[in-house]
Order: structure tokens, then sequence, then C-alpha cells
């Protein structure tokens, strides 16, 4: 009996760890403000291409901190047409296997006008406060996989607004200079020209 219990939990968690971390090419439909359109079938589609925003508003007034501890808000998208924000976690191995991809394009994009921040989706405990030993984890797995462009631990206004419609990670969102979402949220992790091609679509929608 014992056996079989071990056996159900094992089951359990395993289909838990599959839900909360997205695999490369995956596109799971969040049922959340970030991708109303993903209910709405041939109305996506037409949404994407004409680059409709659907504004969630919670970038467009927010407050949080990065992962060295500084104050950040809405105002860090000013100066890009286009911010593209990568939600990921400490403990997704698709997070981390494509944040070299995600360094090389915040490089090869800063001039067409596109930023690329990250948000790590696992800074805080249970209770809603900083976890320092997650942000010091975050830090350390940034620097490794080369992703050094600004990174913004899960706080602030966020917690509240932002983390209750993760269901999954990675997910990203871009934005506007004003912080208005545009477009939809695209889940899962993909490769370098999978993200280039999106970045182009995104970015020629906005122009």
């Amino acid at each position: 009996m014992k056996k079989r219990y071990l056996t159900v939990m094992a089951a359990c968690i395993t289909a838990a760890a599959l839900t909360a971390c997205q695999g490369k090419e995956t596109e799971q439909k969040p049922s959340s403000a970030f991708s109303q359109e993903a209910e709405a079938g041939d109305s996506k589609n037409k949404k994407e291409a004409s680059g409709e925003k659907d504004s969630s508003g919670v970038f467009e007034s927010f407050t949080a901190q990065d992962l060295d501890g500084n104050q950040v808000d809405q105002t860090i998208f000013a100066d890009a047409k286009l911010a593209m924000i990568n939600v990921w976690g400490t403990f997704c191995t698709p997070c981390l296997e494509e944040m070299p991809d995600l360094a090389e394009l915040s490089q090869e994009y800063q001039e067409k006008g596109i930023q690329m921040i990250g948000i790590c989706s696992d800074t805080v405990n249970a209770t809603k406060e900083l976890d320092q030993a997650k942000i010091e984890k975050a830090k350390e797995l940034a620097e490794q996989t080369g992703a050094d462009y600004l990174h913004i631990a899960m706080s602030g206004t966020l917690v509240d607004t932002l983390l209750p419609q993760v269901m999954a990670v990675p997910m990203t969102i871009f934005v506007d200079s004003e912080g208005t979402q545009v477009g939809t949220a695209y889940m899962g992790a993909r490769d370098k020209e999978g993200w280039a091609e999106i970045m182009d679509e995104v970015l020629a929608s906005i122009q």
C-alpha cells in the first residue's frame, strides 16, 4: 500500500512539474488577461496580424526592484519602441536554455528599438516577501547563461498583478514605450530564429 501511495505521489509531482515549465515550441493557451485573444480562434490571428493592443494595465503603472535591489517602474520602457518581457524561473530548464539566445537577440535588436527584460517569477516566498536566496540564485543563473540584460525580481506591485497571471514559464509579453501590451502573450521557449521572426513581426505592427 505504501509503495502504491509513493508511486501515485511521484506521478502527481511529475505532472505538476510539466505544467509549471513549458518546453520549446509549445504554445499553451493561458487563461489570463495577457492573452484573452488566445481563446478567440480566428480573432486572435487577425489581432496579431494587425498588431492590435490588448492592454492588461500591469506594466502601464508598476513598481518593482531589479535583482540588484534598484527600484524600477514603467519608465524603463520609455527609451525603446518595444520591450520584450521574458518571465522565467530558476527551476525551469527551458527558460535557462533559451536565455543565451535572448542575450544575443538583446544585442542584435537594440539598434532596432527593442529592449530585452527578464522577470524572475520565483523570487518571493509563500508570504509574498522577497527571498534573498532565490534572488542570488537568479543573479547567478543570469550570469551563467550570459543573459546580461535587465532582470527584475517578482516584487512590488507585480506580486499582485503579474504573478497570479503566470500560468507557466517561460512566458513572454511585448509592451510599447508606455508599457501597453502589444499582441498576446507567448507561452513556451523558442530558439533564436523563432524569436527573431516574432520580434520582427511585432515591431512591424507598431511602426
